[in-house]
């Protein structure tokens, strides 16, 4: 769809919902790689599918199969633009995490 025909108004909240589901997921997945006491890789690995698995569960379920009508840039805004903010929030609670438990 073409970005013109989209309310931006509505694309922003769409935006900051996702931006808001990420966040808490990010968090989650920090305390449960901490509380496993997962490191190296595998914390990563844990980071990488629990986000998918949550952005492909927004796909589907909020989105219902259709981002370009919720979004400018759906692939990119549900799947990448989470990356850079998301990871300081996992590692910061997996550490914490980690430490409490250990």
């Amino acid at each position: 769809m073409d970005e013109k025909s989209l309310y931006k108004p509505n694309v922003d909240f769409n935006k900051q919902q996702l931006q808001r589901l990420q966040d808490i997921m990010c968090l989650a997945l920090g305390v449960a790689a901490g509380a496993l006491g997962l490191e190296s890789l595998a914390g990563v690995a844990l980071y990488l599918v629990g986000m998918t698995v949550s952005n492909l569960s927004f796909y589907v379920l909020c989105c219902e199969g259709k981002p370009e009508l919720f979004f400018a840039a759906p692939l990119r805004e549900i799947f990448v633009d989470q990356v850079p903010s998301g990871v300081a929030g996992y590692v910061m609670m997996w550490c914490l995490t980690y430490a409490l438990v250990k």
